[in-house]
């Protein structure tokens, strides 16, 4: 007997009209702060899966996708938002006005985080901008951030080798905070400082595309000579607090202690933590 395809309250069928979108030809989607709360509001109601991002791990997520470009099938990183492997569509947003609604969003603010990482100079994002409480968190929002950005990264690790050691420190840096935890008022000020700088200093050898592949060679040149006096700039800047609470629970039921490992070790724990959610789902 052929076994059937998996599916409860949470999970939907992938059917035909819930196609993915492309990155590439997807027209401008104005994204703004009411919208933003929207999304957030929209990813803290019930009836998602277990496993779907809050709003501050996509936008960590969106911006290892436009910082770190790998790639990927039209539509093959949209899963992970809601928290199924495999293109299925969450019974949540099963429906052709709740998806295209659904995805709409999240385009946009993908739009909107590549047009201020791109800016000249750099905008801070949403959610390391300010320091304020998001009705989807479930945990500090630091560590979703960067733990949504190295999900991204750990689906195309490769190209490391290549990059320059600044860089590969900089992704360290975002790796050490992934497990911190933080009730401290004001406790993101300082970590959105070091993830931003991070961010930057990897923006900063992004292979060029988009609007600024249309410039010429040596106003791109100077773009990234910016960047990269920019983020020199922010490392500058006062020692930042240091989070000594680590080795607490990363999603319910999964325990991560962080030491000061490398990015590879980074990896390992990431890949280790996806791949026991993997079986259990």
């Amino acid at each position: 007997m052929k076994p059937k395809a998996r599916h409860n309250a949470r999970y939907g069928y992938a059917a035909p009209q819930f196609l993915p979108p492309n990155l590439n030809t997807e027209g401008p989607l104005p994204f703004t702060d009411h919208d933003f709360a929207i999304l957030d509001a929209w990813l803290a109601e019930d009836g998602w899966p277990d496993e779907r991002m809050d709003i501050a791990m996509l936008e960590g997520y969106l911006v290892a996708l436009i910082v770190w470009p790998i790639e990927l099938a039209p539509g093959a990183w949209l899963p992970r938002i809601w928290g199924i492997r495999g293109w299925k569509v969450a019974a949540k947003i099963a429906t052709p006005e709740k998806y295209s609604r659904f995805i709409a969003l999240v385009m946009g603010l993908f739009q909107e985080l590549e047009h201020r990482l791109a800016s000249s100079p750099p905008t801070r994002t949403f959610v390391l901008g300010r320091d304020a409480p998001y009705v989807s968190g479930r945990y500090f929002a630091g560590a979703a951030w960067a733990t949504g950005f190295m999900m991204a990264l750990h689906e195309n690790s490769t190209g490391l080798g290549s990059r320059s050691p600044a860089v590969r420190s900089a992704v360290e840096d975002i790796a050490h905070y992934a497990p911190a935890r933080s009730n401290a008022p004001g406790a993101l000020t300082s970590v959105a400082t070091a993830l931003s700088v991070a961010v930057m200093i990897i923006m900063s050898e992004r292979p060029v595309r988009g609007p600024v592949a249309a410039l010429p060679l040596k106003r791109v040149a100077s773009l990234r000579a910016a960047e990269k006096q920019a983020a020199k700039q922010a490392l500058e800047t006062p020692g930042m607090e240091v989070f000594a609470e680590f080795g607490v629970s990363h999603h319910a039921g999964e325990q991560m202690s962080f030491e000061a490992v490398g990015l590879c070790g980074a990896l390992g724990v990431l890949n280790g933590v996806i791949g026991r959610r993997a079986i259990s789902s």
